[in-house]
């Protein structure tokens, strides 16, 4: 569609189309706060109305950028209001507009598409976090107090899931599977609903950032009370793995298991599945019988450990070897076999 106009002619396009009647024009003059305002109505007003089943604001970003991070212009037939060229054909007036628009379809690509963004520009929240965390996590309380009394509740609830997509990823990344599995699976009792994006849910607006915000509070908490008692972040995912979730607090009868596996581990598997002198790339089945039947003697040793430990501290039905916490602790176990294995002071 916008190959075949010019410059000119798709400002128009998008003002008639999208901008008619909300006051574009005088508002491309404003600075400041008074700018910041206007832009998030007419994000919230985008992200809340439909272009066939998409939100308008991604309808908007489209006709700029590709969906990928960054806000890339597409290769082929980019948009003429990006080419400097085309802009150069616009009034001053024209100018101010598309600068706006840019501004609002910028913040549209980003929300919409669910990427991180400057906080400062789009909320006039401060980026940098006092302890040089991820800004879009909980423990940036300025965040966590905007999302939670903003009006902007469409904003808030795609901003809330930008948290919880890049606390996963933060997770997965960390190998810490209780704490991704729920955010990923995340289930609001309140509202009987799994929490999926911000387009496909009936959860209302408040609930639906309430519900993501708790979860990673407590997931947080526990991580730091963990840490203020001085446990290992191995230890920690053991004493969780064990459970299955994030619990809510730690029992002083898993931390016991928990030790004992670690200690294990720390021991006895720790570097043992690498097998010098073969690729271990390749699949289990091209593996030489020889490094198939040594990394198999070192995991079954760690099986018949976690059956030990579990006939030990537990009752009838926790970690079982069908069950999550199993499949759970044989993962840690597989990494841990490969070297990875954390320092006392490493956090996520």
């Amino acid at each position: 569609m916008e190959q075949t106009r010019t410059a000119r002619q798709l400002l128009a396009y998008i003002e008639r189309r999208l901008f008619k009647g909300v006051g574009l024009d005088k508002a491309s003059r404003l600075k400041g706060e008074e700018r910041r305002t206007y832009r998030l109505a007419q994000v919230e007003r985008l992200l809340k109305e439909k272009h066939g089943s998409s939100p308008l604001a991604m309808y908007l970003s489209d006709m700029f950028w590709t969906a990928d991070e960054g806000r890339v212009q597409y290769d082929k037939n980019p948009s003429p209001l990006l080419s400097l060229v085309q802009q150069q054909t616009l009034t001053d007036r024209e100018m101010l507009r598309l600068r706006l628009i840019l501004e609002i379809a910028g913040l549209c690509h980003d929300l919409s598409l669910h990427f991180t963004f400057d906080l400062t520009e789009a909320f006039g929240i401060k980026n940098n976090h006092p302890l040089g965390h991820n800004i879009f996590d909980v423990s940036n309380k300025q965040l966590v107090e905007w999302l939670h009394t903003t009006e902007y509740e469409q904003i808030a609830m795609h901003t809330a899931y930008i948290m919880k997509k890049f606390a996963i990823n933060v997770y997965a990344k960390g190998h810490y599977q209780p704490a991704q599995d729920e955010l990923a699976e995340l289930f609001s009792m309140e509202y009987r609903e799994l929490v999926r994006q911000p387009n496909n849910t009936n959860i209302p607006p408040r609930g639906y950032v309430k519900t993501i915000l708790d979860a990673m509070l407590q997931i947080n908490r526990h991580w730091q009370r963990g840490m203020r008692l001085k446990l290992k972040p191995d230890l920690i995912m053991l004493h969780d793995e064990i459970y299955g979730v994030v619990p809510h607090q730690f029992d002083k009868g898993v931390l016991q298991a928990a030790q004992e596996l670690y200690d294990y581990m720390d021991e006895k598997l720790c570097g043992r599945l690498v097998v010098e002198g073969y690729d271990k790339s390749l699949p289990w089945d091209e593996r030489p019988e020889s490094v198939q039947r040594a990394q198999r003697d070192v995991m079954n040793g760690f099986v018949a450990k976690v059956r030990e430990v579990r006939s030990k501290y537990f009752a009838k039905g926790w970690i079982a070897d069908d069950s999550l916490a199993f499949l759970y602790l044989m993962a840690h176990a597989e990494r841990c076999g490969y070297g990875i294995w954390r320092e006392e002071n490493e956090a996520l």
